[in-house]
């Protein structure tokens, strides 16, 4: 029913009401008459502008465009989202407005399908949600400086700050990532330094995107450790295991967690017998190695003897262990005399002049 026939309907019942009910109270017969009064105003209005109605509805019954689609997701990399971003199909002229600012680097943000609906009609696209589950995700194209970046920064600084390397840099379990615009030069600089030499601790100014409008500032804090290089096994070793060259290699170390006692030359561990199971990547202690037993007692060993004159060779009986290097004592099988002899290699010894007698 349109408006001129639902305003025809109510005189008619206003004029029915008033024709059968004729009572005399004035206040009656008064609110009537004002009745009357604003519907003769609003009548001819009513009648002559018919076009209102009849334009919303074919507004509303106005036909989709099959080939313009909604992106499920779009990956942008300037500061606006336009209109391409958003739909597809569309006419070229259009792809280029821009119709909303694009989120942070490296963040993303949802249209949901009342927003795409109002920004549709503004541009008189013909689209129309089909859910309200209809929506896209806009990503903000970046480029990443990572903690290891930053450290590496901090640590050029520390350097140039008099800090005698090497040391590492802790950045106080910091784990985050710096998101910057794709045209914006993926570089850090240090603009700022506090450093403490006493405990170690330092507060830096991080800065990005220098002498651009996308300048950012980050002041982080942390402590620097130096470093002592000490060697380490890249494999476990089993105990009584002989350490082999290929074994053992340099690592840094942070020097507050390094122990008394601690290896710091690799030829203290090559060849040294393990006397216990040794896990990889860890500091080595003098007490974990020995040097390794080449005589076992109760062994048949080969005794030489080696003077300017001449070298002598004999059979002998072990009656101690010993390590390379180490004096035992040894019988001569020949003459079953005891003699002093140095370890020289697996169940060789070579008997001393001075003790040979």
């Amino acid at each position: 029913m349109n408006a001129r026939a639902a305003l025809e309907k109510v005189v008619s019942r206003v004029n029915c009401v008033y024709t059968i009910y004729t009572v005399p109270c004035y206040g009656w017969r008064m609110k009537m008459q004002k009745i009357f009064l604003v519907l003769a105003l609003l009548l001819p209005v009513l009648l002559s502008n018919p076009e209102p109605s009849h334009a919303q509805s074919s507004s509303s019954s106005q036909e989709l465009d099959t080939n313009i689609l909604l992106r499920p997701d779009a990956v942008v990399e300037g500061q606006y989202v336009t209109l391409g971003d958003i739909f597809s199909g569309i006419d070229v002229e259009q792809a280029d407005i821009p119709v909303s600012h694009s989120p942070q680097p490296g963040r993303q943000t949802v249209l949901d399908y009342r927003w795409l609906y109002g920004i549709a009609q503004r541009n008189k696209i013909a689209w129309r949600p089909r859910t309200t589950a209809d929506q896209i995700v806009i990503t903000r194209a970046s480029q990443t400086i990572s903690i290891d970046e930053i450290s590496e920064a901090i640590k050029d600084a520390l350097v140039d700050h008099g800090i005698k390397p090497p040391f590492t840099v802790d950045l106080s379990g910091e784990t985050f990532q710096i998101h910057l615009p794709v045209d914006v030069p993926a570089e850090v600089e240090i603009t700022g330094l506090d450093v403490n030499q006493r405990t170690n601790r330092f507060i830096a100014s991080v800065t990005t995107g220098t002498q651009t409008a996308q300048r950012r500032t980050y002041r982080m804090s942390g402590r620097y450790f130096p470093l002592a290089q000490v060697p380490v096994v890249i494999e476990p070793v089993r105990r009584g295991e002989i350490v082999r060259p290929d074994q053992v290699e340099y690592r840094n170390v942070r020097s507050e967690r390094l122990p008394a006692g601690a290896i710091r030359d690799i030829n203290d561990v090559i060849g040294k017998e393990a006397l216990r199971p040794i896990k990889s990547d860890e500091p080595l202690m003098f007490r974990d190695f020995s040097n390794p037993i080449l005589v076992r007692r109760g062994a048949l060993v080969t005794i030489r003897l080696f003077t300017a004159n001449m070298s002598l060779t004999a059979r002998g009986k072990a009656l101690e262990d010993g390590a390379k290097g180490a004096i035992i004592r040894v019988m001569n099988m020949t003459s079953n005399k005891t003699i002093q002899v140095e370890v020289v290699a697996d169940n060789e010894v070579r008997a001393l002049p001075a003790m040979s007698q």
